[in-house]
């Protein structure tokens, strides 16, 4: 029996810890970042509005800049722009704090500026410097995107299919887009001060929420649709109605969203609690709708897989069989895959593989699913001495569990010393690496096509699955990412 040449060590195995690596370079970047601005704060640059209603700010100089206490900030320079703006340098003279007015009584516009340890501070949060942070978020961001990839890549190779690589792709989809916005806002120099960039942080949920908000609300109306013609075909089930489900879900957690500021209102919350609820609010909307477009790629890509040739063993997952006996269309779709995947290696030169047909026998039915594909394969030319029955199992985690043990007692070793395969319909592909997986079994799956309609009610099955088994690594993620948004939030409302 061939031996297998992969690594029988799972590679989920330590997939997270390479992500510790961001607790240093957090702390790294803090300090780079904290150096820099000690470096520059003795001077800081204020802006004043841009120009508005045929006023500007450009007939004033220097001679025009009045202090409450001039012992602690100077005016050292004036530079006046196209949009009526103009932009002030101070350096700092003295520790206190100073009421800095530009203008007239007519035209006028102020800070409220304090020195701290030689520090310029402008409304309790701008300082000068504060473009070394956006920096180090540009770059945490990227590292964290990094990672992610790193993370996937190493998941793909090895074929492994699953929930880990969704939440891979979520988080990566998640952060990517946070890392493009902020790359984009440096390039075009859109953020002038460290406030605007909290506000900007702070706010990257809604901007996520509102972008994403009209491509998912036609996926959830299309999933619906969907769901209606699931029961037309299969009847009406509470499984088939799993898209209309999330939609409802989905559209009530929009609509709480929006409405946050009313609801707030007539709850009576002040304006710090209802923009940490509304943070909170924003980052489960999109860190779901991330792990929810995770889950769809993932389960395409993995119903497209191309599985490798050296397989010793083939299970052939079980589903409904007609009442003479026979295998149902669907299910004699997933033997005939398996078969056809057979037949081509061996016109390769592959040893002709051991199949595994692995199904119960339902209150309803004559025999065993896995009786049903066993005379089917007979009946296509597969030698009884080829097939294995696995006769017990009644969900698609048991087909593995019971799989694993019946190819075990077949080959007399441990599964990881064989290469196993397994066949189902295309739209169940994820399903079976899931169950595979929990079954501690390396495999490579391949399916039968089937019918269009099947598809988002499956991937929305894959997604609840998520949700159900990934519930503690999910929640600690949310937590991080919602304790950032909320320092963000913090330092904001501090102005």
């Amino acid at each position: 029996m061939r031996k297998k040449t992969t690594n029988d060590a799972s590679p989920t195995k330590g997939l997270w810890f390479r992500f510790l690596v961001l607790i240093p370079l957090a702390v790294a970047l803090f300090f780079i970042a904290r150096a820099y601005i000690q470096s520059v704060c003795a001077t800081y640059e204020a802006w004043t509005p841009v120009y508005m209603n045929g006023i500007s700010f450009d007939q004033f100089g220097l001679e025009d800049i009045t202090y409450t206490n001039p012992n602690v900030v100077e005016a050292t320079k004036i530079e006046h722009f196209p949009t009526g703006a103009a932009r002030v340098t101070f350096k700092a003279v003295g520790e206190g704090e100073t009421a800095v007015t530009l203008g007239t009584d007519e035209l006028s516009t102020y800070w409220l500026m304090r020195v701290q340890s030689g520090a310029i501070i402008e409304g309790g949060v701008n300082f000068s410097g504060w473009e070394s942070i956006h920096i180090s978020v540009c770059v945490f961001l990227a590292v964290t995107c990094a990672l992610f990839v790193s993370a996937l890549v190493r998941l793909m190779r090895a074929h492994w299919f699953g929930y880990e690589m969704v939440a891979c792709g979520g988080g990566l989809v998640f952060f990517l887009f946070q890392f493009a916005l902020f790359v984009y806002l440096y390039m075009q120099n859109s953020l002038l001060a460290f406030v605007d960039m909290a506000t900007m942080l702070g706010s990257m949920a809604d901007w996520f929420a509102l972008a994403s908000t009209p491509l998912m609300g036609i996926l959830a109306l299309l999933v619906s649709l969907s769901n209606i013609s699931l029961m037309r075909h299969e009847g009406v089930r509470p499984v088939n109605l799993l898209g209309v489900a999330v939609s409802v879900v989905w559209y009530l957690a929009i609509y709480v969203w929006i409405r946050l500021g009313s609801i707030g209102d007539q709850l009576g919350w002040n304006l710090t609690v209802l923009e940490l609820v509304d943070s909170v609010v924003a980052v489960a909307i999109t860190f779901g709708e991330c792990l929810l477009l995770s889950t769809i790629v993932c389960a395409w890509l993995t119903s497209r897989h191309q599985p490798k040739q050296n397989k010793d063993y083939l299970i052939v997952l079980g589903c409904g069989i007609r009442p003479d006996g026979t295998p149902s269309p669907l299910l004699a779709g997933r033997v005939d895959r398996a078969r056809v995947f057979d037949e081509e290696r061996v016109a390769a030169g592959e040893p002709a593989a051991v199949f595994v047909p692995s199904g119960g026998q339902g209150p309803d039915e004559v025999m065993s699913e896995a009786e049903s594909m066993a005379n089917y394969l007979q009946e296509h030319g597969v030698g009884r001495e080829r097939i294995v029955l696995e006769p017990k199992s009644a969900t698609t985690r048991e087909n593995m569990a019971f799989s694993r043990e019946v190819i075990e007692a077949h080959a007399q070793t441990d599964v990881s010393e064989v290469t196993v395969g397994f066949s189902t319909t295309n739209y169940h592909v994820f399903r079976g690496y899931v169950c595979a997986h929990q079954a501690g079994m390396a495999v490579e799956g391949m399916g039968a096509k089937t019918k269009a309609y099947f598809w988002p009610n499956a991937f929305l099955r894959e997604f609840v699955g998520l949700l159900a088994n990934q519930w503690r690594g999910i929640l600690q993620t949310f937590l991080i990412i919602g304790l950032v948004y909320a320092a963000a939030e913090y330092i904001l409302l501090l102005r």
